[in-house]
């Protein structure tokens, strides 16, 4: 196993003077296009979707790491053994004693001690599904990213398992990737463009924040309101306040994905998929 440990700029504000903070590589440990991260702050650890080698395969599998990026088990769960169904896994979200994860058509829950499986719930008509969170009833929101011949989506599966549409496909959702519930208890979701959308849980478009880069992935709701968002085009990381402009946290990212936050440590978890690697960012 390989870590890099290296210095990295973090800017507290634009006009500020940039902050050094400590910044660790995880590299060379048998991560294959690993995409989203999660911290359990049950276990204190690591969460981290791979979707394996591409392709329809049963293949995919999730990773066990401490929270200073030591590797604890590589294929934690695993497409193809002991009953598991993995086709790309996408987001991962951690809610009460469930991992939900998101594949190619179906959202799976386990077990979030033992990683056992527990329940499947397809999603009739999904094209690619990708992020999903959770809210405290257990109502699970999912983005459908489709693909270059079929806009995306977003759907609303309830805790009993009912799917239904939570906003029709479109062209004009971007490609959804990226969603969160934020801290007032509304939807946020990004996609290919610039443009973060905010719902109301009904469905109904409230908002929507234009940021300087886009092709977003990963957000992280904070207590206070804000945003974290990874945007692959800027190849950064963005606090975005309720009100002001966004500040650039993290950057350098080949492919900055699903990321997470341990928010114990304020330390942000930021998967790359074609890299292989996780880097962590110890936050100002």
């Amino acid at each position: 196993m390989t870590m890099v440990l290296r210095l990295a700029a973090i800017a507290v504000s634009i006009l500020a003077t940039p902050v050094v903070a400590e910044t660790k590589v995880i590299a060379n440990v048998g991560l294959v296009n690993s995409e989203a991260a999660r911290h359990d702050p049950v276990a204190d650890r690591l969460i981290v979707t791979n979707l394996g080698p591409r392709g329809p395969g049963n293949d995919g599998f999730v990773s066990l790491f401490s929270p200073d990026g030591t590797l604890i088990q590589l294929k934690w769960i695993e497409g193809g053994a002991n009953g598991v169904e993995l086709h790309d896994p996408l987001g991962v979200f951690i809610k009460g004693d469930l991992v939900y994860v998101a594949d190619t058509a179906t959202v799976r829950t386990f077990d979030r001690v033992s990683g056992r499986p527990v329940a499947n719930v397809p999603v009739p008509g999904a094209v690619r599904l990708n992020d999903l969170t959770v809210d405290d009833k257990g109502t699970v929101y999912v983005t459908d990213s489709g693909n270059d011949d079929t806009a995306g989506a977003l759907f609303r599966i309830t805790a009993k398992g009912k799917v239904s549409t939570f906003a029709a496909r479109n062209p004009a959702l971007e490609r959804p990737n990226g969603i969160a519930i934020m801290a007032d208890g509304n939807i946020v979701h990004g996609g290919r463009g610039v443009n973060l959308v905010i719902r109301s849980p009904r469905g109904a478009i409230i908002r929507e924040i234009t940021l300087p880069t886009g092709r977003f992935d990963g957000i992280i709701p904070l207590t206070d309101g804000s945003l974290l968002v990874a945007s692959q085009d800027g190849k950064n990381v963005y606090r975005v306040p309720l009100a002001g402009k966004p500040v650039v946290v993290a950057s350098d990212f080949a492919i900055p994905a699903a990321i997470g936050l341990d928010a114990r440590r304020n330390r942000l978890v930021v998967p790359q998929i074609v890299a292989a690697t996780l880097t962590l960012v110890d936050l100002p």
